[in-house]
């Protein structure tokens, strides 16, 4: 789903990881809704919504250090993907519906990640920097 290689990179090392890392649990979230596990599905989700809040947390704790002037800006969009991936799981333990879950991910988070990273996290962390 998410190739790294062509993942857009920032100008802070950490910053990438935790994007590559993200990305990671993404594809791995992928590769289980394909095998239909719904305790897989279920705590892959999980684990991608714990790393969402401590990816945001990081971000967000460098903007309010260095007085980031678009720090609310930013957190806005944290805040709107984070309760959308929150509703999805809260949806697909609900519901179990494989295909709500592939056209969230294919159509929407993976779309919003490389365009929150060039629209948002290149700047940040050029001005981080």
């Amino acid at each position: 789903m998410i190739d790294k290689n062509k993942l857009p990179t920032v100008s802070i090392k950490a910053i990438n990881e935790i994007h590559f890392e993200e990305a990671d649990i993404i594809n791995t979230l992928y590769e289980v809704i394909n095998e239909e596990d719904a305790d897989a599905i279920t705590k892959q989700i999980q684990l991608l919504v714990e790393h969402m809040q401590e990816h945001f947390s990081f971000e967000e704790s460098l903007m309010r250090d260095k007085s980031y002037p678009m720090y609310t800006i930013h957190q806005a969009d944290h805040n709107k993907v984070l309760n959308e991936t929150r509703y999805i799981l809260m949806d697909w333990r609900n519901a179990k519906d494989i295909d709500r879950l592939k056209e969230y991910f294919q159509e929407e988070l993976i779309t919003w990640l490389d365009q929150h990273i060039k629209a948002m996290d290149m700047p940040m962390a050029d001005f981080v920097k």
